[in-house]
């Protein structure tokens, strides 16, 4: 390789890493701005509405709820432990926390934990209201319960639900209903899982059996010179920093312009980002590379056949499912070490799980669109197209395994690096994005893990939408 051709490698890496680490500084900016923005509304504005408890809280109040219908054998204490993050959190997540202590430990008890709470003096005058709310409900709950006073209760429910959710339709005979529904589903996505990650293994130790003798030959072809791996490269580091510009510049349109579009608008434009980002692959041809080649090279082509491939696409996506589990171990590790040396960080968790609340139809849709369609084509495209193909043809291009295991493990970090999941969440979803490269390099073709990548999303979308909206 001649030492401009070094130097090219160099530029590349230096524009990919610096946009990758601008990516995860944006991404902790606005969870700060986010914090800050609560903050200053809270402190200030103090006719102001409380803001309602996150989906993510709802969903830990029905889990105790659960707990408390289904083991009730564990004790209050152990069983409110699972709801201890809410008495660290804003005034609605304290007050929904009294109310697990009303639904474990008695009405009585939930009435005093709520009259406990203080209410800062420059909090929203809606603060004190709803705790006075909350208190007086669960004061006379079992009266208010029996059927001639029933309907004092619901009212009061009706009254504190905007700001509680689950929490105030706690109150009520639903409560616990809407626990059971939760162990279901719970019930359900863990029998999906342990049967996808089971028959993963299989499908790895078949597939890893037939390559070691000769059963299937890969189908990933290498750039023929240097310079066209190069390009593959070059191209990659300009679509990461034309992406982050436009994801920058939508995230501005959409909040200074599209307010009476709503969630669905605000999808709409994400989508065409998404597509307008691949507008970069018109620069290979400019370096001589021409379409048909680059094809070739990032796997844009039907393979065996495109039933075939999408068939394949099903096989990649549950042998990826176990190197997801693989990285959802190490996340468990590093964040038990990072919660140590630096106490508890936020949760992992994506700016699309704020869509759920009150999520239309049409909202819904959008999503699917986007996370199970859109970001499939386009991440496939780049990722494990361009990215894996640079890599595979500068290091080692040669030695397959060696180089392989290098494009594999390179193209997923950057991959997991941009989400806004958080880095310590990078395992987690480099391990997903390594068994797309697995086919990737099997394959030859992009179909199967874009179907991979699509059935994934769609599966962790419709998971979410049912526990969280």
């Amino acid at each position: 390789m001649l030492p401009i051709e070094r130097l090219r490698i160099v530029l590349v890496w230096l524009v990919i890493l610096s946009v990758a680490a601008m990516a995860v500084t944006l991404q902790r900016m606005r969870q700060g701005g986010d914090e800050e923005t609560a903050g200053a509304d809270h402190a200030s504005l103090v006719e102001q509405e409380l803001a309602p408890i996150s989906l993510q809280n709802e969903l830990l109040g029905k889990i105790t709820v659960a707990m408390h219908s289904f083991a009730p054998q564990l004790g209050g204490g152990k069983i409110l432990e699972t709801a201890k993050p809410l008495q660290d959190g804003e005034i609605a997540d304290r007050l929904g926390y009294s109310v697990l202590v009303g639904v474990v430990e008695g009405w009585d008890a939930g009435a005093k934990a709520a009259r406990e709470i203080k209410i800062p003096d420059d909090a929203p005058r809606a603060a004190g209201e709803l705790r006075d709310d909350i208190a007086n409900a669960m004061e006379k709950h079992d009266a208010l319960a029996a059927s001639e006073n029933s309907i004092e209760l619901k009212d009061a429910i009706a009254r504190t639900e905007p700001t509680l959710g689950y929490f105030a339709r706690a109150l009520g005979e639903s409560g616990a209903s809407e626990g059971a529904a939760l162990v279901g589903v719970l019930l359900v996505v863990v029998v999906w899982y342990v049967g996808v990650f089971l028959l993963g293994l299989v499908a790895i130790v078949v597939l890893m059996v037939m390559m070691s003798t000769g059963s299937i030959k890969p189908r990933f072809q290498l750039p023929h010179t240097p310079h066209a791996s190069i390009v593959l490269g070059e191209t990659f580091a300009m679509w990461i920093t034309v992406f982050l510009s436009l994801s920058v510049v939508t995230s501005i349109v959409g909040e200074k312009f599209l307010h009476s579009a709503g969630t669905a608008g605000h999808l709409a434009l994400s989508i065409a980002a998404f597509f307008a980002s691949l507008t970069v692959l018109a620069y290979p041809r400019l370096r001589g590379v021409p379409m048909s080649e680059l094809r070739a090279l990032i796997g844009l082509h039907t393979g065996q056949g495109v039933i075939k491939e999408i068939a394949q696409g099903f096989l990649c996506y549950v042998s990826a499912v176990p190197l997801l589990a693989i990285g959802l171990v190490v996340f468990a590790a590093l964040s038990a070490v990072s919660e140590a040396l630096f106490g508890k960080s936020p949760s992992p968790s994506h700016p699309v799980v704020e869509m759920f609340h009150g999520a239309s139809s049409l909202d819904i849709v959008m999503l699917f669109m986007l996370a199970s369609v859109t970001a499939p084509i386009v991440e496939e495209i780049v990722f494990r197209g361009l990215l894996y193909g640079h890599l595979r043809g500068v290091v080692a291009p040669r030695i397959r395994v060696v180089s392989a295991i290098v494009a594999a493990i390179g193209s997923s970090f950057v991959f997991a690096v941009i989400h806004p999941q958080g880095v310590l969440f990078v395992p987690a979803l480099g391990g997903l994005a390594v068994g797309f490269c697995l086919y990737r390099e099997v394959r030859g073709s992009l179909i199967a893990p874009m179907v991979a990548h699509g059935v994934n999303n769609a599966v962790t979308l419709l998971i979410g939408l049912t526990l969280l909206s």
